[in-house]
């Protein structure tokens, strides 16, 4: 059994050493189709610039959102020079959901009072851009770092016909309805790890991170990460299986004399279907 495990780790080594990138795969452009089986945590309020931002309500415990779903997600990568890279990407989560409500809620200039059957929506998604440039090249491991711009873009509203006041306590008629939207680029700067396993396999991570003060309105942090593994069971095409995540937590957002909070996380396993050439 000794000798066995000795001639593994040997075999295992000997792999690892001959191992470079990008082996016998083109790596000129390389694009991955897939996304993740996602948990969910939403968290928002929204209220004035005068009257400031009410209490935060969860999204998923108060309206029913779906907490798991499969959400969709595209990545390209063209590697321009030895040590350049463009990078894009996209990810989007839409969902919707309905509860009868058991305590007042204040949105807007509204409120949702105990009883009032609520129908929820949250749309959410990410292009993204950047430029990469490889500050480590080694034959088996490339370590780089990126400047970027995600084009943040966050909706959130609440409909219901009935049991609604106005911030007066005046009942409202008909349909009522009260969103807050958030559309900006968000620059984005990030660290990532490439480092080939053997021939065929290599582990993929990267870190993006933004925190921003006051700009364009906004007040808060964006970051992605995600670790994968992926195997090139062909020249052209392979899989890629790992965790992702996406988080926001914007602490207030300001457009016209709306002022919104938004804590939003995106998390879970993925897979990718990868195409080189």
């Amino acid at each position: 059994m000794r000798r066995l495990s000795f001639a593994a780790v040997l075999v295992l080594a000997a792999g690892l050493a001959r191992a470079e990138m990008p082996g016998d795969v083109p790596d000129k452009v390389r694009l991955s189709f897939g996304g993740m089986f996602a948990d969910a945590y939403t968290d928002a309020g929204l209220g004035s610039t005068t009257a400031g931002i009410g209490a935060s309500i969860n999204f998923e415990d108060t309206f029913g959102l779906d907490e798991n779903k499969s959400v969709f997600r595209f990545e390209a990568n063209w590697h321009v020079t030895k040590r350049q890279f463009l990078d894009f990407g996209y990810l989007r989560l839409n969902r919707s959901g309905s509860r009868i409500i058991s305590q007042d809620v204040e949105w807007g200039d509204f409120i949702y009072e105990a009883g009032a059957n609520v129908r929820a929506g949250f749309q959410s998604q990410f292009p993204y851009a950047a430029w990469r440039w490889a500050f480590l090249d080694l034959p088996q491991v490339r370590i780089s770092g990126s400047a970027g711009i995600d084009y943040l873009t966050i909706k959130a509203d609440l409909t219901a016909n009935g049991n609604v006041t106005d911030q007066n306590g005046t009942p409202v008629t008909g349909e009522v309805k009260a969103d807050v939207s958030v559309s900006a680029p968000v620059p984005q700067f990030g660290l990532q790890l490439d480092w080939a396993l053997t021939k065929r396999m290599a582990m993929l991570l990267y870190v993006r991170q933004i925190y921003i003060s006051d700009i364009a309105g906004i007040d808060g942090g964006i970051g992605e990460s995600s670790v994968r593994f992926r195997w090139w069971y062909a020249k052209h095409a392979g899989v890629s299986a790992g965790l992702d995540k996406e988080s926001i937590d914007l602490k207030s957002y300001e457009s016209g004399n709306k002022k919104a909070r938004f804590r939003y996380e995106v998390r879970g396993f993925s897979l990718y279907f990868d195409f080189a050439f």
